[in-house]
């Protein structure tokens, strides 16, 4: 078998998994949901399961529907699948970037861009009435990310009224319902129904933190329930969405406009807040590489690349922990795929996930930690540099593929990007041992977002959507 071959059959499995796992999570949305049960029945056949062998004997579709729901390009007639293939088309690096794009417009012009749009008298308040919408609430990247954002707001400007359509609620959410003036649980609303609620609220300018992620209202925002309407934090690529005014993004990550279909307000404190640098004592024995992102990011030449390393480095041992590696099956694809390109199982440290933080221990086995691309690290990347350990990244042309690269250089640490592959190497090399620098406190985002926010509904006032 050659080298790709085995790599390229880890990666389809790790999105079929991906895919599995968003199916399964909108089961427990909506459990009578056909098109979402048809779809998990489907992906446990392609992925060949030993269980649930009657789920698979009644597929209704088979593989090839399995995977015409991973092709961003397919219309299944489904919103909310065809929707989760263009997520997981972020992780395929042999997808064009602008084809990529155009699918995004093509899914807004099949389920979004045709829906009614309400109609806005112009409203002048000196208090903005920011709305955001998210189901992401709790423990989760974008639940994380909001405990610096929420409570910062100035009270005195701003009065956030937040859209929540998470089910489980836990500590986060018991946080962040405390730093806003009102906190409203939208799960058993339709999108009909959300969008009356959010213009009968008076919203003036409202906020997207999913996109294309599992979970998303974006029929809601199709609907112009707001007269200003912004995608921010939670995807990072385009919405595809007419009526989607803005993407706030950063120059690091959106230097152009090319990958959006929205106009891009760009904060130069960043998409994603930088982390505060950790520190930690040097490590002894053989150098550690590693990556604790998730399983679909290693494509085919990633791995091709971090086997290039461990060869050059012959006492290097490489430490992944992801979901997924717990699964025997998926162990063996991986030992296969590093193996194909002359990596033995010997110099692979590889494990499941751990809930809760515990991964987060991982950090201190591990020198220098991989980004991996076209999908590179967000949160992740920042909970590396948190802990002190070093992140080299390759960046690439895609937004979510310069997510590391704007935190790094935000940072200060410019010459952990890579500019090419032989570059990454060499940088990865000598950031073995490397101490990151301590760092001053990472600038107040807020207030950046709240002159967008101004901007927005500045521009939006006396204008009425079509």
């Amino acid at each position: 078998m050659k080298a790709g071959d085995s790599a390229r059959r880890l990666h389809l499995a790790a999105r079929r998994l991906a895919a599995l796992d968003l199916a399964e999570r909108g089961l427990k949305r909506r459990p009578d949901d056909r098109k979402c049960l048809s779809w998990r029945t489907d992906l446990l056949k392609a992925l060949d399961f030993p269980a649930d062998a009657a789920a698979r004997a009644d597929a209704p579709h088979g593989i090839d529907f399995a995977e015409a729901c991973l092709d961003p390009f397919a219309d299944i007639g489904s919103a909310e699948i065809e929707s989760a293939a263009l997520y997981l088309a972020q992780f395929d690096p042999d997808i064009d970037d602008a084809r990529l794009v155009q699918a995004h417009r093509d899914w807004a012009k099949r389920h979004a861009d045709g829906l009614p749009r309400y109609a806005h008298s112009p409203v002048v308040r000196d208090r903005l009435r920011v709305g955001y919408v998210s189901a992401d609430l709790g423990r989760h990247p974008v639940g994380r990310l909001l405990l610096d954002i929420l409570p910062a707001h100035a009270s005195e400007a701003v009065e956030v009224h937040v859209y929540s359509d998470r089910l489980a609620e836990d500590g986060i959410t018991e946080r962040l319902k405390v730093s806003v003036a009102a906190w409203h649980r939208v799960a058993d609303l339709d999108d009909d129904a959300l969008a009356d609620r959010i213009r009968d609220d008076g919203i003036d300018v409202l906020v997207d933190l999913a996109g294309h992620t599992w979970g998303n209202r974006l029929l809601v925002f199709a609907r112009k329930p707001a007269p200003a309407q912004a995608s921010f934090l939670g995807y990072g690529a385009t919405t595809g969405i007419a009526a989607m005014d803005a993407a706030l993004s950063d120059p690091w990550e959106a230097p152009t406009s090319g990958h959006f279909t929205e106009a891009v307000l760009r904060l130069t404190s960043g998409r994603l807040a930088r982390p505060k640098l950790g520190s930690r004592l040097p490590r002894a024995g053989p150098p550690v590489f590693g990556s604790l992102n998730k399983l679909a990011k290693l494509s085919p030449p990633v791995i091709a690349l971090w086997s290039r390393l461990l060869r050059q480095v012959p006492d290097a041992r490489l430490l992944l922990q992801l979901a997924g590696l717990d699964r025997p099956w998926v162990r063996r694809l991986a030992i296969d795929a590093f193996a194909a390109h002359g990596v033995s199982e010997s110099r692979l440290d590889l494990r499941g996930w751990l809930p809760d933080g515990a991964h987060l221990r991982a950090y201190r086995e591990i020198d220098v930690a991989l980004d991996p691309f076209p999908f590179s690290g967000g949160v992740t990347t920042c909970d590396a540099l948190s802990s002190g350990a070093p992140v080299v990244t390759l960046g690439g042309s895609r937004p979510l593929a310069r997510q590391s690269l704007s935190v790094l250089a935000r940072s200060g640490l410019d010459d952990l990007i890579a500019p090419d592959a032989e570059a990454y190497l060499q940088i990865a090399t000598d950031a073995v041992g490397r101490a990151l620098p301590a760092g001053a406190p990472p600038p107040v985002q807020v207030r950046e977002l709240e002159a967008a926010y101004r901007q927005l509904a500045g521009k939006r006032r006396g204008s009425s959507p079509a």
